[in-house]
């Protein structure tokens, strides 16, 4: 089982703005599209992002840290961790996206690229109650003009 902590270069009992700040230097040093492709930037890269999916989450951070430290069955335990990456991979991790860096985000204030704040989250509220509303007029209408 390979150690997250140490691929991105951080203690165990860093906190996720550290983690995310680890992720973030490493990703942009050895992205692919800035290494020209290269097989070993890809593979590099590919581990920083697993150690960063892996302990940016609480639940998936602890169920690696509970895999990590117990040593009686580690045979079994290196059999039962899997990661997988995101669908949108490609789009989520492109050295565009990583290289828009908002220091708000580090400092945890938010406003990050992983961040989707109270107030997107309340516009997308409004939106959808809009879209409803307006649906439910033209559907009035509509049945006011059929009678």
């Amino acid at each position: 089982m390979s150690d997250y902590y140490k691929i991105l270069g951080v203690a165990k009992d860093s906190n996720q703005i550290q983690i995310r700040k680890a992720f973030r230097e490493l990703a942009l040093k050895h992205h692919p599209d800035k290494n020209k492709n290269s097989e070993e930037s890809k593979q590099k890269f590919m581990e920083i992002v697993q150690a960063y999916e892996v302990l940016s989450d609480e639940k998936s951070r602890k169920r690696y840290d509970n895999k990590l430290t117990t040593e009686k069955n580690f045979q079994q335990q290196q059999q039962g961790f899997h990661w997988t990456p995101p669908a949108d991979f490609v789009n989520f991790y492109s050295y565009e996206n990583l290289k828009q860096y908002d220091e708000r985000y580090f400092r945890g204030e938010g406003g990050g690229m992983w961040d989707i704040s109270e107030k997107a989250n309340t516009g997308l509220w409004k939106a959808t109650l809009i879209l409803l509303a307006s649906l439910g007029l033209v559907s009035f209408f509509i049945i006011l003009k059929i009678y």
